[in-house]
């Protein structure tokens, strides 16, 4: 398991990515990237409810987020 410092939020996985904004934790970078709103460059980016994005409950032991397009083999990776 990984531990985060910003919130000490435990999760594993290769691909398993943790927003240091929302501290949300998601089972691909992908799933994190579709979370993210706004401007890098207008520096307006900000996180959205991942529910509202259409991200469900990757049924891992800590919370995560996936995206239910993905197959179950990408998800529990």
């Amino acid at each position: 398991m990984t531990k985060t410092n910003c919130c000490g939020a435990e999760f594993s996985g290769l691909k398993t990515a943790h927003c240091s904004a929302c501290h949300a934790t998601f089972s691909t970078v992908s799933a994190f990237d579709k979370h993210r709103a706004g401007s890098h460059s207008a520096d307006t980016r900000h996180c959205l409810p991942p529910a509202a994005v259409g991200l469900v409950d990757a049924n891992r032991t800590y919370p995560c987020w996936a995206d239910p397009a993905k197959t179950r083999q990408e998800i529990a990776a």
